[in-house]
């Protein structure tokens, strides 16, 4: 751990190896992102006298693959599990806090970068969180693994001046070119750490999920420019070979069409490429192929085969790639959820609303992922199952993509089973206090008592 009575001791910290080789991984990825791509080193050559300016292809595919996977697992707002009141308490605070957006920012960042770290905090009584710009976080372990501080850098482009904020477990520390400026409280903790399930070179941070695809990516571009460049001027433009003597003094024009050349012997022609479509094909789609297994997203989904009339079974065999990831993703979530719902309750503690540890450890969620799905079966299976008494009321509440809001959607049934009571008693009541004028009564009639009132079935 670095001497605390050092004011500077933060500055050898970003200069350690682990983070500066996660800071160029990731402004490499932000440049790749932003079109940067490989194929634009592609040199220019020169072409009938010109000099030619070759095909550059970018394909933001990596893009897509990332939107993909982030909405796929927190498109849909997560649904919460526990007690009651503990539910929607929480409900209430990711409302106000808006932390739907946050998950999807964060599972944005798991996959370009592999780590993403947010901060609870407390500003105008509502609970808030923050998600730090990757390229400006620091977070610091020791040497057996544990986390003591996190430190944000970053410098200003017009002004030059470097600002450093310091994450300890009880205060928050803010310098301005080496100098405090500023010194608060921490009322929750360090920030929270999302790291991906696949390591890296330092066990402490997470490898980014699209480092596998820009390669293959790479490769496309590449072939797709080089194709691009042999059909434009190889056999849409192609050079005139003249052979033998010429009669004519002067050069021939290279831009002359459709005239007459005349030999004393030799002749002429063009020099095209015949380009063997089978094999660039063949190239093409076998590194589709391993990039479409390796980003684990079925072709359909980028337009690259058709779907039609597909069953359930073969939806889920379709996704069970993109199901795997998203599942790491979910446990990365979690383990970081964990840490956020601990931070939420030191908060409402602070607002004056404590909650209990047999309370507390009710909480938990369900990820509702943004995969297609036959509506139909999965509602008869809920209902098969609810008619045996295998499935609660709540469970399929849960598991419907109609009832985001499970508590609220529960709030409601009570209420419309409480408004159907009301209306039966109210029945109920009119038919006791009839006056039985109206019913007949001796030889062929029933006495009121033996009247069956048939009322509607709660």
């Amino acid at each position: 751990m670095q001497n605390r009575s050092d004011l500077t001791w933060y500055q050898d910290e970003i200069r350690k190896t682990e983070h500066m080789q996660r800071i160029n991984m990731v402004s490499d990825i932000d440049s790749y992102l932003l079109r940067e791509h490989k194929v634009l080193q592609r040199p220019n050559f020169n072409f009938k006298d010109k000099e030619f300016q070759t095909a550059k292809i970018i394909l933001q595919t990596v893009k897509t693959i990332i939107n993909f996977h982030t909405s796929y697992t927190v498109g849909n707002p997560i649904s919460f599990t526990g007690d009651k009141g503990l539910v929607e308490l929480i409900e209430r605070v990711y409302r106000k806090g808006q932390f739907t957006k946050q998950d999807y920012e964060i599972t944005t960042q798991l996959l370009k970068y592999g780590n993403a770290w947010e901060y609870i905090y407390l500003q105008d009584d509502k609970i808030k969180s923050k998600v730090f710009i990757n390229d400006e976080c620091y977070p610091c372990y020791d040497d057996k693994g544990n986390y003591y501080a996190f430190i944000e850098y970053w410098k200003d482009k017009d002004s030059g001046a470097e600002y450093h904020t310091i994450y300890y477990p009880d205060k928050v520390e803010t310098y301005v070119d080496n100098e405090l400026v500023d010194t608060n409280k921490n009322l929750t903790g360090l920030p929270i750490h999302y790291k991906s399930m696949v390591p890296s070179a330092y066990t402490q941070f997470g490898e980014p999920f699209i480092n596998d695809l820009i390669p293959i990516i790479d490769q496309v571009e590449n072939l797709l420019s080089k194709l691009d460049d042999a059909v434009s001027n190889l056999s849409m433009n192609p050079i005139g070979v003249l052979t033998g003597l010429s009669t004519v003094d002067e050069m021939i024009d290279s831009n002359m069409v459709g005239a007459c050349v005349q030999l004393a012997e030799g002749d002429f022609k063009y020099a095209t490429v015949t380009m063997d479509h089978a094999n660039i094909k063949q190239e093409l789609d076998s590194l589709l192929m391993q990039f479409y297994g390796i980003a684990c997203v079925p072709a359909s989904v980028l337009g690259q085969s058709n779907v039609a009339n597909v069953s359930e079974v073969s939806l889920s065999m379709l996704f069970n790639s993109t199901d795997n990831v998203a599942r790491q993703n979910m446990f990365a979530l979690k383990e970081g959820f964990a840490v956020r719902w601990e931070y939420m309750r030191k908060l409402l503690a602070l607002q004056g609303t404590p909650i209990k540890d047999e309370l507390f450890d009710t909480l938990d969620c369900s990820f509702n992922v943004n995969r297609p799905v036959d509506t139909e079966s999965a509602m008869k299976e809920m209902l098969w199952q609810r008619n045996m008494g295998a499935i609660s009321k709540q469970t399929i509440i849960e598991n419907s993509k109609h009832t985001p809001n499970t508590a609220l959607e529960l709030e409601r049934i009570k209420a419309e089973e409480d408004e159907e009571m009301e209306q039966v008693k109210n029945a109920d009541e009119l038919q006791g206090n009839g006056s039985g004028d109206n019913i007949p009564s001796g030889d062929g009639g029933e006495s009121k008592e033996n009247v069956d009132v048939k009322t509607p079935s709660v």
